[in-house]
């Protein structure tokens, strides 16, 4: 289905779709499909009161930007003034942020699972092992790679897109040319960033490791290991990873292997955040909507 060509307010099925019949935790479940198979089970977090240097929601710091955005399983910032959604249900969603209009860019594109922005197109992961292109000015798509395991996070660097899989590994499916294996052994990470050198970075949720991948190569080190479930990877304009773990949002700086805290979000259960080029970073909460948390990289 092509793009609509007004401003259209999302039905009342696409927020129903995650909240209920899938439900956020069900539907965190079937993303995770590995993890769970594994044995391992997830809880989120009771919201925890504020304490100073915390970004309690809502706040002058914590804006519910759009209530009606359901619960998008991925979010794409872009650099002009957009957020992109992806829905388990198939939908692509444009969000206008001056405006607050959404925008159908596309819909019935699979069970999908992560989505980035760049150059004029969305790349999109899906759990049933495909990954498209979309158009975002006419909504037109096409497969770039199909029959690989499920996939979660999804990057671009260059010429090439790059997801993680079900199975630990690093895909490449360079413009043009076929899906390959770049690094395996990561464990299970529902994100996937670069740096501005084209070195990739993961979250393990299974291990709590986060990793730094070289793709030409294939080595990975192991840059810092939580405790608990990290559920989102990103780095910033300033060249440091940030994730979140538990409600708790930290960085580290993948030179030095120096990690710090950042914040805790509090008032919401923020499951994972992503970040946009200005620092903002944007997340939503168990009842569902997309909260714009300001500056984070620059607390």
């Amino acid at each position: 289905m092509l793009r609509s060509r007004t401003a259209t307010r999302p039905p009342l099925d696409r927020p129903a779709r995650s909240l209920t019949g899938r439900g956020r935790a069900l539907g965190v479940a079937l993303a995770l499909g590995a993890l769970l198979a594994s044995g391992a089970t997830m809880t989120l977090a009771t919201p925890a009161v504020a304490a100073a240097g915390d970004v309690k929601c809502p706040s002058t710091d914590c804006v519910l930007i759009a209530p009606a955005a359901g619960s998008p399983v991925a979010v794409a910032p872009d650099n002009a003034g957009a957020v992109y959604l992806a829905y388990s249900g198939g939908d692509l969603l444009k969000l206008d942020l001056a405006t607050g209009a959404f925008d159908t860019v596309a819909t019935g594109l699979g069970n999908l699972r992560g989505v980035a922005v760049a150059g004029g197109s969305a790349y999109i992961t899906s759990f049933d092992g495909t990954l498209q292109q979309v158009t975002l000015a006419t909504g037109s798509r096409r497969t770039l790679a199909a029959g690989l395991p499920s996939l979660f996070g999804v990057a671009r660097s260059g010429s090439t897109t790059y997801v993680t899989d079900t199975n630990g590994e690093i895909v490449a499916v360079p413009d043009g040319g076929s899906p390959r294996v770049v690094a395996t052994g990561l464990g299970f990470s529902y994100g996937l960033a670069f740096d501005k050198a084209g070195v990739a970075y993961t979250a393990d949720m299974m291990t709590g490791r986060i990793l730094q991948t070289n793709v030409a190569t294939g080595a990975t080190r192991v840059l810092a290991s939580q405790a608990y479930e990290p559920t989102s990877i990103s780095v910033g304009g300033d060249g440091l990873v940030y994730f979140e773990v538990a409600g708790e949002v930290k960085r580290v700086n993948a030179a030095t292997g120096v990690q710090s805290h950042v914040t805790n979000i509090v008032g919401i259960n923020s499951f994972s955040f992503w970040l946009a080029p200005s620092g903002d970073a944007y997340t939503t909460g168990s009842g569902g909507g997309l909260w714009r948390i300001s500056g984070l990289t620059s607390r």
